[in-house]
Formats: C-alpha cells, sequence, structure tokens
C-alpha cells in the first residue's frame, strides 16, 4: 500500500491528510512543493494563499498524481525570497507581487491569485495627523508627504519610480512602530490587508488609524512563482489555477476571504488617486478580463 498525502490550509494551520491507494495503482512521483513562512508570529494574510495553493494542487490530483506541501521552519526575509526561490532548497513556490526581475529568474504563472485587490490600497495613518489628509486630492500632493515602506517590499520599487519620499523599514512589525511614533506620514496597504492589521495592533499601537477617504490605485499583480529547479510544479500549478478560475473556485473562494473587506473598504465613496505603476512588468494579462474583480469605482474617478 502507497501513501498519498494532501496538505490542507485553515489559516495558518496545516493540516496533512493521508489517503491509502491499492497497491497494484501504477508508482507515482510525489510532488513536493515548499514555501515560506508569514513574515511574523502574527502575520494571517497567508491564510487564503495557502488555500489557493492547495485548491490548485488537489484539483489536479487525476492528472498529476500525489503532492505535499512543506513549510519552511523559519520566515525567509523578502530581501532573499528570490534568491532561495532560484536555488530551490527551502523554497520552490513563492506568492509575491510580480516585477521583472521575479519574472525573469523564476517561473511566474500569470494568474492574479488575489484578483487585482493589492492593486487599491488605503493608507495606515496616526490618528494625530488626520487633518493633514483632509485636502489631498492629487499625487503630486500626495507627494509632498513622507511614505512609510519596508524595504524589501516589491512596492517600494514602484513608489520610488514614481517620485515618492520613502521611509524605510526593516522589519514588517517595526514599520507600525514607526508610524505610531509618527516617523513618516502614512503605510499603502491593501483593503483586504490594512483593518486587520491595526485591529491586531490596536493595543500595541493604539495611535493607528485607516485614513477615511482616498485610495490609491496602482495595477499590482500578484502570482504565485515557481522555480526553475521544479518546472512540472510550474506545469501543475498552472493547469490547476486555470481550472479554478474556469470553475470559478477562485472567484468564490476570493469572495469568501475578501468580500467583507471590500465592502468596508467602501472605495465608490472614496477619492481615488491613480498612480498608475511604472515598473508594471509587460506580459501582465490586464485584457483577461475573467481574472481581475471589478471593483464599484464611480465613472468619474
Amino acid at each position: 500500500m502507497r501513501i498519498l498525502f494532501i496538505s490542507l490550509f485553515n489559516s495558518s494551520v496545516l493540516y496533512i491528510l493521508v489517503f491509502s491507494l491499492l497497491a497494484s495503482t501504477p508508482a507515482i512521483a510525489l510532488d513536493k512543493i515548499k514555501v515560506n513562512k508569514g513574515q511574523s508570529e502574527i502575520d494571517i494574510r497567508t491564510g487564503y494563499t495557502y488555500d489557493i495553493l492547495n485548491k490548485a494542487l488537489a484539483i489536479g490530483v487525476d492528472k498529476f498524481g500525489p503532492y505535499e506541501i512543506e513549510v519552511a521552519g523559519f520566515s525567509i526575509p523578502n530581501h532573499q525570497t528570490l534568491k532561495e526561490l532560484t536555488r530551490g532548497e527551502f523554497i520552490n513556490v513563492a506568492m509575491a507581487l510580480s516585477t521583472e526581475e521575479w519574472e525573469q529568474n523564476s517561473i511566474p504563472v500569470r494568474i492574479p491569485l488575489r484578483r487585482g485587490i493589492f492593486s487599491y490600497r488605503l493608507l495606515a495613518i496616526n490618528k494625530s495627523n488626520a487633518e493633514v489628509f483632509n485636502n489631498i486630492n492629487t499625487p503630486e500632493q500626495l507627494k509632498q508627504l513622507t511614505i512609510g515602506l519596508r524595504k524589501s517590499w516589491r512596492t517600494r520599487e514602484t513608489f520610488n519610480a514614481l517620485g515618492f519620499t520613502i521611509s524605510d523599514a526593516y522589519s514588517y512589525d517595526s514599520i507600525f512602530a514607526m508610524l505610531d511614533k509618527n516617523r513618516f506620514d502614512y503605510i499603502p496597504r491593501g483593503i483586504h490587508e490594512i483593518y486587520d492589521e491595526i485591529e491586531i495592533r490596536k493595543t500595541s499601537f493604539p495611535n493607528l488609524a485607516v485614513e477615511p477617504r482616498l485610495a490609491l490605485h496602482i495595477p499590482a499583480p500578484f502570482y504565485m512563482f515557481v522555480s526553475k529547479t521544479t518546472p512540472q510544479i510550474a506545469e501543475r500549478l498552472s493547469w490547476g489555477l486555470e481550472e479554478l478560475v474556469k470553475q470559478d473556485i477562485l472567484k468564490d473562494t476570493f469572495e469568501q476571504y475578501y468580500g467583507e473587506h471590500i465592502k468596508k473598504a467602501d472605495l465608490e465613496n472614496r477619492t481615488i488617486i491613480h498612480l498608475g505603476n511604472p515598473v508594471l512588468p509587460s506580459k501582465t494579462p490586464l485584457e483577461r478580463k475573467e481574472l481581475w474583480h471589478s471593483f464599484s469605482i464611480p465613472e468619474d474617478q
């Protein structure tokens, strides 16, 4: 009797279900998928991506055979993730915002996992500084302020290319501590991230708040990237994700995780500042409308 391992994620918890198959079944190689941990002990953002990863693998079991998902025992820092993905030793699959560097040095699966939700960002601010944002309506006005970003975040490249003044933070947790102490004016965060991030930290950093009237629009696809050392996993994930799109599983899972966040963000009643993205990879599949969520934005925005 041989064993088939299928890994399931619920938030950041890994469950392994063991299935027994008859010994007469032809032997099939086990696909071992190795992924990174979250950026901190209270980083809850991995729940959705792990869920989609598992569904994309599970839907292809009959076609590609068994698989196992292994989460690294330590968190690989953002600035080292692509290097480790290239090596393929500790991780061979990573989920990240796309850049030309990532697309050239790994195998990108060009299906936006989060259906474009990263393209709209709200501003985490310090409550004592809230009035500064009351009369901001254009990119030029926003550039008069200082933005807080992690040095290793892919969005830093975009904001730097756009000419923003950036204050760097070197860890995921420290950036919120810096904003709480007014070291800079705001942090642009995805509408699916910002409310949870501030709620989790309300005791430690009571001065943090979500700015109520602005949103930034920066086209930003978020993909799975596969190490070039494991092209068979890239083929499997590409096929599996396309099936999730065809069967509306990706869309339904997105709504399940992020529907309330989108309602809470209330984009239709915000002033949208369109920044563009001068470093958007040229092969971004913007023409495939079925891959992107349709956000409710007024026509005059």
